[in-house]
């Protein structure tokens, strides 16, 4: 049965939860690895591996997200609580933005990959090569899968921030409708 109305969900489905939590764990891995890429010299094999597990994870971020979307629409989300319709507004566009970028930067991370002419592997799997390798286009992509990825240290900044902003200054549950449930413990 497919929700629509969300406007009565005062909480999260736990599927829905468990999706946010994991992307938030691989977003940090994602994060730490590229960002250990740079300790290691250009075209060394520690710095191809930062390079491949940095590429694994955005494929699991890709897929997650596939299936936070349908979880999305299955089982619907609350509504934003904002003290205004404009604040509301901007609360719906921030998630929907973070949820296109998460699914726009692996699909450019795979691009990438792909104008290098290197092979890209997932569980067994190997995709199959959609474009011809190409330097000029490598890098456009590279840039733009870069750019995605730094918006996203910033929305995911501003994001965190508006959930404290809810739970320590408006009191509201905001925060705590997309915590796990815990037994013994109160929200």
């Amino acid at each position: 049965m497919i929700h629509t109305n969300t406007a009565m969900k005062t909480q999260y489905h736990p599927i829905s939860i468990l999706f946010h939590w994991l992307v938030v764990v691989l977003l940090i891995a994602a994060f730490v690895v590229i960002e250990l890429k740079g300790q290691f010299p250009k075209g060394s094999e520690a710095r191809e591996l930062t390079k491949t597990i940095h590429g694994f994870i955005g494929q699991i971020i890709f897929v997650i997200m596939v299936l936070r979307l349908f979880a999305r629409i299955l089982f619907g989300a609350p509504e934003p609580k904002n003290p205004s319709q404009a604040l509301a507004m901007l609360s719906k566009v921030m998630h929907w933005l973070l949820y296109a970028i998460l699914l726009i930067a692996p699909i450019f991370g795979i691009l990438y990959f792909q104008y290098a002419g290197k092979e890209i592997h997932f569980f067994g799997f190997t995709w199959p090569q959609l474009v011809t390798p190409d330097p000029v286009m490598k890098k456009s992509v590279e840039n733009i899968h870069e750019l995605l990825g730094n918006s996203l240290y910033f929305l995911i900044g501003i994001h965190a921030l508006a959930a404290l902003w809810h739970h320590y200054f408006l009191k509201d549950d905001v925060l705590t409708r997309i915590l796990p449930k815990m037994k013994g413990v109160r929200n």
